[in-house]
């Protein structure tokens, strides 16, 4: 009976409203505002009396000491399209109404942070900033506070919190590369295909293109060549790219046997003696 009459109070004002706002003004009632229920990436709630430091921490050691009771993080992977218009306002957003649903829990909306992780800073979300008159102020390290945004918020940049903080697994999740081993290992793991019968396989997972080119960037020249022909070695070069960093006299190895059979020997007594053997072993012709 009590949600009857609370629905008839509204729709009782939103009636009134109606009838009598101006020409230029449409009103529609009970608009769904999101397709989908929101869902903010990960919630960190600290447990209760402990303190405000982030002790035994093994990764964004500055972030820990930095956060409230409770933390809703968004996080924006290293793809050139990660942060995208409106993303800072939606994780706002997520921050009001994670605080309404534990208002009776939360006394104060500075027991809330608010935590946006991106690996560089760009000029999407600059822009944002200067529309919502938002200022970021530089905390060193990598971190950064945004005001104006009544819950206190931070900002973490993964391309230099790894690098202040020479966290090798934390390069995994920016533009910088993978350097350790033990890192690396952990990235093949990751991106490893599902066995069937076991969870989703990532290969079907948004992303996986731009993990596994991670995993391929971070290994030696000789791992990411092995198995390959020269052809495919050579795949989707331009023809100076293939022949970059030899000398003249080599360059002329790449060219056809028929190129090189039209060469007079006296040409070919000029060049060095590794280069004249090969191309005479190459055409059949014997050392004048």
């Amino acid at each position: 009976m009590a949600t009857t009459s609370r629905n008839l109070w509204h729709l009782g004002f939103a009636n009134l409203v109606r009838a009598r706002a101006p020409a230029n003004i449409s009103v529609h009632l009970d608009v769904p505002l999101t397709i989908e229920p929101q869902r903010a990436d990960m919630l960190l709630l600290r447990k209760e009396g402990a303190p405000h430091e982030g002790g035994g921490a093994r990764g964004l050691r500055g972030l820990w000491p930095l956060l409230g009771t409770d933390t809703l993080l968004e996080y924006k992977s290293p793809a050139r399209s990660a942060f995208r218009r409106g993303d800072l306002l939606r994780l706002w957003g997520y921050g009001v109404q994670h605080h309404v649903a534990q208002i009776d829990r939360l006394s104060s909306y500075r027991e809330l942070t608010l935590v946006l992780v991106v690996a560089s800073i760009t000029r999407t979300l600059v822009r944002e900033l200067d529309e919502m008159d938002w200022t970021l102020a530089r905390l060193g390290g990598g971190y950064g506070r945004i005001d104006g945004a009544v819950y206190t918020t931070y900002l973490v940049v993964t391309d230099e919190v790894a690098e202040a903080e020479q966290d090798d697994f934390l390069r995994i999740f920016s533009h910088r590369p993978v350097l350790g081993s033990e890192a690396q290992q952990w990235l093949r793991q990751w991106v490893r295909p599902a066995k069937e019968g076991t969870m989703q396989d990532v290969e079907e997972m948004e992303g996986y293109d731009e993990m596994l080119q991670k995993l391929l960037d971070s290994l030696p020249v000789e791992r990411r060549l092995a198995g390959l022909t020269p052809e495919e070695r050579l795949a989707g070069l331009a023809p100076e790219e293939r022949l970059a960093g030899l000398s003249p006299a080599h360059q002329l190895l790449a060219l056809s046997d028929e190129a090189l059979r039209g060469f007079p020997d006296e040409y070919l007594r000029s060049f060095p003696a590794e280069v004249q053997d090969a191309i005479r072993r190459r055409i059949g012709r014997p050392s004048a």
